[in-house]
């Protein structure tokens, strides 16, 4: 009866083990939808966690995913970087993922910066999207500070 007891104790510890390998974050975006209109993010650089996905938090504290699934399209990533057992301040980015694709989350850093990419897997390519800079021409700038 004992030997039943531990050799259960055992077996449910090393699931456990077994389980923590495969932590996943499934955002609201991606509930319920087929595999092509998700797209996944993995995390390649250990020391970067996504702490928000267009404002709604992925409780990274609770554990370390290592893969997020989100659905296709424009989404809002805030990322920290793990600095010894704190973690910086978060970066954003808005990101464009297409459905059935995998990218990657990889970490850029220096001594005294850091920064992230996420880039698909296959091709390369970032999923980055760049915002055009709202500029105003010196005619609109003084008849502003006219009125």
């Amino acid at each position: 009866m004992r030997h039943d007891v531990v050799l259960r104790f055992v077996v449910m510890t090393l699931f456990c083990f077994t389980l923590t390998g495969c932590i996943h974050y499934e955002h609201k975006s991606a509930e319920g939808k087929p595999w092509d209109e998700v797209a996944t993010i993995r995390q390649f650089d250990k020391h970067l966690s996504i702490d928000e996905i267009d404002d709604d938090t992925s409780l990274y504290w609770l554990a370390r995913q290592t893969e997020y699934r989100v659905g296709a399209g424009r989404h809002k990533l805030s990322v920290q970087y793990a600095i010894g057992t704190g973690y910086s301040r978060p970066i954003e980015m808005t990101v464009d993922l297409v459905g059935g694709r995998t990218y990657g989350l990889y970490g850029v850093s220096s001594m005294k910066w850091w920064y992230y990419e996420v880039r698909d897997v296959e091709t390369g390519r970032s999923a980055k999207v760049i915002e055009p800079a709202v500029t105003t021409t010196p005619s609109e700038s003084a008849g502003q500070a006219v009125q």
